[in-house]
């Protein structure tokens, strides 16, 4: 496949992820509590993250990056982790949402940094 398809595909894995985040926090903050609403979230941010994983992956391979992977890859990798955990805290930890959203910002905007410069 190509590396557009593959672009294409990992930032419509971010997009998903942050929609499901922010879903997340402000469904954390509601009085009443819908069990819907929290599936529909957590299905979201797992396809989002493993659509990350599969088009970062894809995206390495067509850039000719193996092993050993650089520094800025690895990152990433410890990013998503993160943000894969992101989901578990803000459900466990409502009150501490304004700390998860800014957070999340943070991540992102780590993530596309390492994307666009690889600066290591």
């Amino acid at each position: 496949m190509s590396y557009t398809f593959y672009k294409v595909l990992h930032l419509l894995g971010v997009m998903m992820v942050f929609l499901a985040l922010g879903g997340a926090l402000v469904r954390s903050r509601l009085p009443e509590q819908t069990a819907s609403w929290k599936k529909l979230i957590a299905i979201t941010h797992g396809v989002g993250l493993l659509l990350l994983l599969v088009a970062g992956f894809g995206l390495l391979a067509r850039l000719g990056v193996f092993w050993p992977m650089p520094a800025w890859a690895l990152l990433k990798i410890v990013i998503w982790l993160l943000v894969g955990g992101l989901i578990a805290l803000i459900n466990r930890k409502p009150d501490t949402g304004p700390v998860w959203w800014y957070l999340t910002l943070v991540l992102g905007l780590l993530a596309a940094y390492l994307a666009l410069y690889k600066p290591f």
